[in-house]
């Protein structure tokens, strides 16, 4: 089910803007509790949750469950998901997505995926600059600090067009693809919030196309728990994210 979260906008902001810089916040170790999927998600807006032993127990469902993947509307992208089945696929209001997934209507954490355009993607950088570009007058709307861990790199291919009859298969092309992982703080009139959050850009489709994605985890009051969860997307979901044609799908949402 498709639905449209009315409070998202800033969390996916926080979840991909990767400029700023902050102090390093206290943390506090995580509590045990036993992992739980969230109930399941009618797909209708939502503000997100409070924390407490739900939230918390979500998160170590993040943390251990299995993971499998869940493509966009136009299956242009496979995503691979720790408890896949419980992430449903949400709108995001007055900002356009390629795709995007809530996990349970409290929001325990939020994937996006966009889309933006370059001269030359192949350029090193060039899709990580795009994104920051665009992202750059939306995180002007909010009062966010931002503090970045050490980033992340792996080896990323796109799939290659179909050669031409009688022509050699075109060499894989293999690309670098950063990470950026950050503690997002809000600290407005209206919401205080801190996000543990990541994104990355990829060159995705032809030579102009770059598809970036990122993830969101509210900290509320289990900091550690959704740093480890973060960090589980830096290792086994952004390196093994899937784009399953070699042109740029169509539709935003």
């Amino acid at each position: 089910m498709t639905g449209r979260s009315c409070g998202l906008r800033r969390v996916v902001v926080l979840a991909l803007v990767g400029a700023g810089c902050s102090t390093a916040s206290g943390t506090q170790p995580s509590r045990p509790v036993a992992a739980a999927s969230p109930p399941k998600d009618d797909g209708k807006s939502a503000q997100g949750g409070a924390g407490g032993t739900s939230h918390s127990a979500a998160l170590e469902q993040l943390k251990v469950a299995p993971v499998s993947s869940k493509a966009d509307k136009q299956h242009a992208v496979r995503v691979p998901l720790p408890d896949a089945e419980h992430w449903t696929r949400v709108r995001f209001l007055t900002l356009k997505s390629l795709v995007g997934f809530r996990y349970g209507k409290d929001h325990h954490a939020i994937f996006a995926a966009f889309v933006t355009h370059v001269d030359d993607n192949s350029v090193q950088g060039a899709c990580n600059k795009s994104f920051e570009q665009w992202a750059t007058p939306w995180i002007e709307a909010f009062e966010v600090e931002l503090k970045h861990d050490p980033p992340v790199a792996f080896a990323w291919s796109a799939p290659s067009p179909p050669p031409s009859p009688g022509a050699e298969p075109p060499v894989k092309k293999i690309s670098i693809v950063d990470v950026d992982p950050v503690h997002a703080k809000t600290a407005t009139v209206l919401a205080r919030e801190s996000y543990e959050a990541a994104w990355a850009a990829y060159p995705a489709w032809g030579d102009k196309a770059c598809l970036v994605t990122g993830v969101a985890v509210p900290a509320r009051d289990d900091p550690q728990r959704a740093r480890e969860v973060r960090d589980r997307f830096l290792q086994e979901v952004f390196p093994k994210i899937e784009v399953t044609g070699h042109e740029e799908p169509k539709e935003r949402y």
